[in-house]
């Protein structure tokens, strides 16, 4: 009894069982030995060619000819003779004339300043009439003249108004002298007022106005404190009396229990 043979089938048939084969990948793989094969045959073929080629068209050496390389040179007729040539110099620039930034002054005699007579050289000759030098001249003293001094308050001088005694004595002054107004107190009125008054030469109040008013019956009777006060050290400009105005604030305050 004689056994079966069967034939096994190959890799690319196991793999591309049951699958399109007449293209794709398959026929691919089944061309790629016969491909590869005709690739390097080709190439073989065409290196040798190359290699055969550059064999025969290389000379060998020692066989070389050398032959001179021969340069004509043609001399162009219009051209002259370069050492006839003449190179022309610019001209050179002018010079320009620079005006100074600042010209000296020229100083120029005075005729006039010659012949000018001065004052205190006459003087002098009109009062030594006897050429006696030991003679005495009466001088005249200088006198400075006043500078009349304004009728006007001023705000400020170097030496401004003190009350007598000071600031300390000033607010006593105006505390003990205050009397709380009926009116402003049924009204519960209160505030602080500020006087403003002028400190004449002589010391005494003169032209009190009210800078900052609260009510018409605490401003009167702040208005009545100052204009009773005693005479203050005035203000003085340059060692003169003079008219200042000064100001004072009049505090007006009920005390609840």
């Amino acid at each position: 009894m004689k056994r079966k043979i069967e034939k096994v089938p190959g890799f690319d048939e196991i793999i591309f069982e049951n699958r399109n084969k007449n293209y794709g990948a398959y026929v691919l793989r089944k061309k790629y030995a016969k491909t590869e094969c005709l690739s390097i045959l080709f190439g073989s073929i065409l290196f040798t060619a190359i290699t055969i080629l550059l064999t025969f068209s290389t000379e060998k050496p020692g066989h070389a000819k050398d032959e001179g390389t021969i340069v004509i040179l043609n001399l162009d007729p219009v051209i002259p003779d370069l050492n006839k040539i003449k190179i022309e110099e610019p001209p050179r620039p002018q010079p320009v004339a620079i005006k100074p930034k600042y010209q000296v002054p020229v100083i120029v005699e005075d005729s006039a300043a010659k012949s000018a007579s001065f004052a205190p050289v006459d003087l002098i000759i009109d009062s030594i009439k006897d050429g006696d030098v030991n003679e005495k001249l009466a001088v005249t003293p200088r006198v400075d003249p006043v500078v009349p001094v304004s009728n006007e308050p001023l705000i400020w001088v170097p030496e401004m108004p003190v009350f007598p005694g000071g600031d300390e004595a000033l607010l006593k002054y105006v505390n003990a002298n205050v009397t709380y107004p009926e009116e402003a107190i049924e009204n519960k009125l209160q505030g602080m007022v500020i006087v403003r008054f002028v400190v004449s030469p002589d010391g005494s109040i003169q032209k009190t106005e009210i800078l900052r008013s609260v009510h018409p019956v605490l401003d009167r009777e702040a208005e009545r404190v100052v204009k009773g006060m005693p005479r203050w050290k005035p203000g003085k400009q340059n060692g003169v009396p003079v008219s200042v105005w000064f100001s004072i604030p009049v505090s007006f305050k009920l005390n609840y229990r």
